[in-house]
């Protein structure tokens, strides 16, 4: 049976047509733009399932888990802000945490510093920056690494500002969120002894993103997986709830 699973988010409406199988198709809309007859012209006579309707960390679990083929996970929403669980099939959800840094932060402060909120604008900038010139870094205060940390990690966020390029500022703040995720992501996984972390969520799907959360990833051998159509993970939970 073909259901319509939708994610209402806090800044997209995503939506899945799911048959049990596989998904036959996905559409997104900006939260501003939403409106109850685009849903409805949407469903047509097909049954509805929302993440208003059921539990949104078990949506997250079922859907991350499914597009990723495993069978257990800690799983991360990269969205708005950033949420944390433990996905097992057929065992409870376990909230791990989180994080309200995320996609609002970027749009928050890109309109800060770059003065632009168009996340798409964020990212390009960010793909030629070099944020070497803005974060302190540890090899910058040591001279070489320490601990688990290598010379190139960073030590402080805006630290060292020797730049404001549009394109340096872009792609450390871009770090500092992906590297925040990532800490938060690992730091919560290492309380359940996975190994496999996976990141869903429209932010998830930006490969700078990826960049720096393979990055904090590596330094706690754990290993990254970014399925495809993750924006679309939580709908698609809602769809294999029903």
């Amino acid at each position: 049976m073909k259901t319509l699973g939708v994610d209402f988010g806090a800044s997209y409406v995503d939506a899945v047509l799911f048959n049990g199988k596989k998904i036959l198709k996905t559409w997104s809309v900006e939260k501003a733009n939403f409106t109850k007859n685009w849903l409805k012209q949407l469903a047509g006579n097909t049954p509805v399932a929302t993440t208003q309707d059921k539990n949104e960390l078990e949506c997250l679990a079922k859907g991350g888990l499914w597009l990723a083929k495993l069978k257990s996970a800690v799983t991360v929403s990269c969205g708005t802000g950033t949420a944390v669980i433990w996905a097992r099939k057929n065992q409870p959800t376990i909230h791990l945490g989180g994080t309200g840094v995320g996609g609002g932060t970027i749009q928050g402060l890109g309109k800060l510093l770059l003065k632009t909120k168009k996340v798409e604008e964020i990212f390009r900038l960010a793909q030629t920056g070099n944020k070497t010139k803005v974060d302190l870094t540890v090899g910058d205060i040591l001279g070489k690494g320490i601990g688990l940390l290598p010379p190139e990690a960073t030590a402080a966020n805006f630290g060292k500002l020797n730049s404001t390029k549009k394109e340096d500022l872009a792609q450390s703040l871009i770090a500092m969120v992906a590297e925040t995720i990532g800490l938060v992501s690992c730091l919560a996984a290492g309380q359940t002894g996975e190994k496999k972390i996976v990141f869903v969520g429209r932010v998830s799907t930006n490969k700078v993103v990826q960049k720096y959360l393979r990055q904090v990833c590596a330094l706690f051998k754990l290993s990254p997986v970014f399925p495809p159509r993750a924006e679309y993970a939580t709908a698609l939970g809602a769809a294999i709830l029903t």
